[in-house]
C-alpha cells in the first residue's frame, strides 16, 4: 500500500517518503481500516524538522485519527457494525491507552507521538497513523458513524476529520463536568483546538462563553462563526491581568459567576494567561488544563484553599465521551460545515503540512485525501 514515512527528522522538506509498504494484518483485538481521510496538525512541521523533540520509533506513517471504512476485523470482534461490508464510515480516535494497566498516564497518540518506553510498545504494533491507504487500530478506538450522521450534512471525510479536532475539548470539557447554563472563560479559545473548544462548550448548554484572545480579527471571526450570538462574548486582552480579569468578570453578565475555565493554550503561550484567568473563577469553580504551556503556572495556594478551587488535568478524551459527540454532531447541536477544510492528495502531503502550519486561526482544518469509497 502507498504510504507518506517519515524516516528522520530534517531541516526542511521534504520531510517524507512517498513508498509502498506492506499493508496491515487484522489480528485479535485490531480492524484495518482502509482510510479515506485524514487530520494535519498544525504544529506537524514541527515534529519533522525537530523543533517538537517527540519520542517516536521511527520510521513510522504519521496522520492524527482517520476516517474510512473497515476492509477486516481480527477474530474476536463481536460489533457486527465494525465488518468488512457493513457500508459504514469509522472514525479511527488517535488515542490509544494501555489495556494492561489502568493507572498509566503515558499513552499512545497514533501517528503522533509515543511519550515512553511503554508508550512506544504499543507503537511498536500500532505504529502508522492515517497518511496511508490503510491503517491498523485497536478495536475500541473505531467508532461507525451512523447514516443519519454522514447523509443528513452531506458530510465527506475529509470535512469528518474535525472529529479529532473537536474530541479533544470535548474530553476536557466532559471531564470538567460542564454543566447547561454554565459560564466558561477559554484562554487559547482563537486557535485551532480552543474555537472547537467554544463550539462544544455552546453545544453542551453553556449559557455564556468567554473566549480570550490578543488578536481582534480571530476574536471577531469565532463570533461570526456562530452568527455573532450573545451566548459567546470575546474578551480583548491587554497584558495588563488586573484590566483583563475585570474585562472577564464583566463579559460573563451581571449576577452570573464564572464556573468554569478551560484551558488550551499552545506552548508559545504565557503561564500568566492561565492564572489571570484562574482568578475570575467562582467560589468551587474549575479550571481544565488541557493544553501545552511550557513554564509552569503558579498556584494562588491561599485563594485556591478558601475559593474551594479544583484544578484538573485532561489529556484526549475517553472512549465513553465519543458516542456522545457524535450524538450531538448528528442532531445539528455540533456543526461540522463551520470548519473551513482544505484537502490534499496523499500525493501531495508535503503541501498539506506546509498549508497546516499556516491554517492556525478558528475553524481552519487541513486534511489528507487517502483514497475513495
Amino acid at each position: 500500500m502507498r504510504a507518506a514515512v517519515f524516516n528522520s527528522t530534517k531541516p526542511s522538506p521534504p520531510y517524507l517518503a512517498l513508498t509502498d509498504i506492506p499493508s496491515p494484518v487484522a489480528t485479535p483485538g485490531s480492524i484495518v481500516v482502509k482510510v479515506l481521510a485524514s487530520f494535519v496538525a498544525t504544529y506537524a512541521e514541527e515534529i519533522f524538522n525537530g523543533t517538537r523533540t517527540y519520542p517516536n520509533l521511527l520510521p513510522y506513517v504519521p496522520g492524527v485519527g482517520a476516517i474510512g471504512v473497515v476492509k477486516s476485523a481480527g477474530p474476536d470482534v463481536a460489533n457486527p457494525l465494525l465488518q468488512p461490508g457493513s457500508g459504514l464510515l469509522v472514525f479511527c480516535d488517535c488515542t490509544i491507552r494501555a489495556r494492561d494497566d489502568s493507572y498509566s498516564t503515558k499513552l499512545l497518540l497514533q501517528g503522533l507521538v509515543a511519550h515512553d518506553e511503554r508508550a512506544q510498545k504499543v507503537q511498536s504494533v500500532f505504529r502508522n497513523g492515517g497518511w496511508a491507504e490503510e491503517i491498523l487500530v485497536p478495536a475500541e478506538n473505531v467508532y461507525p458513524l451512523p447514516p443519519s450522521l454522514v447523509e443528513n450534512q452531506k458530510l465527506t471525510p475529509a470535512r469528518l476529520t474535525a472529529l479529532t479536532t473537536l474530541g479533544v475539548p470535548f474530553g476536557g470539557l466532559c471531564d470538567g463536568d460542564l454543566c447547561v447554563g454554565s459560564t466558561v472563560v477559554i484562554t487559547g479559545a482563537t486557535g485551532h483546538f480552543g474555537s472547537g473548544a467554544v463550539a462544544v462548550a455552546l453545544a453542551l448548554g453553556a449559557r455564556k462563553v468567554i473566549p480570550l484572545g490578543r488578536s481582534p480579527a480571530r476574536l471577531a471571526k469565532l463570533g461570526k462563526a456562530f452568527n455573532n450570538t450573545p451566548r459567546i462574548a470575546p474578551v480583548l486582552l491587554t497584558s495588563e491581568p488586573a484590566t483583563d480579569e475585570k474585562a472577564i468578570r464583566a463579559a460573563a453578565g451581571e449576577g452570573f459567576p464564572i464556573d468554569v475555565h478551560f484551558d488550551i493554550l499552545p506552548p508559545s503561550a504565557s503561564p500568566s494567561l492561565v492564572l489571570t484567568a484562574l482568578h475570575t473563577l467562582r467560589p468551587g469553580g474549575t479550571c481544565i488544563l488541557m493544553g501545552g504551556v511550557a513554564g509552569d503556572v503558579p498556584i494562588p495556594y491561599g485563594e485556591m484553599i478558601f475559593k474551594g478551587i479544583t484544578v484538573k488535568g485532561v489529556y484526549m478524551c475517553e472512549r465513553t465521551h465519543f458516542p456522545k459527540m457524535l450524538g450531538l454532531v448528528e442532531c445539528g447541536l455540533l456543526d461540522l460545515s463551520m470548519f473551513d477544510v482544505k484537502s490534499f492528495r496523499l500525493e501531495e502531503v508535503e503541501e498539506a503540512v506546509q498549508a497546516a502550519k499556516e491554517r492556525v486561526g478558528p475553524f481552519e482544518h487541513t486534511a489528507v485525501v487517502c483514497g475513495e469509497l
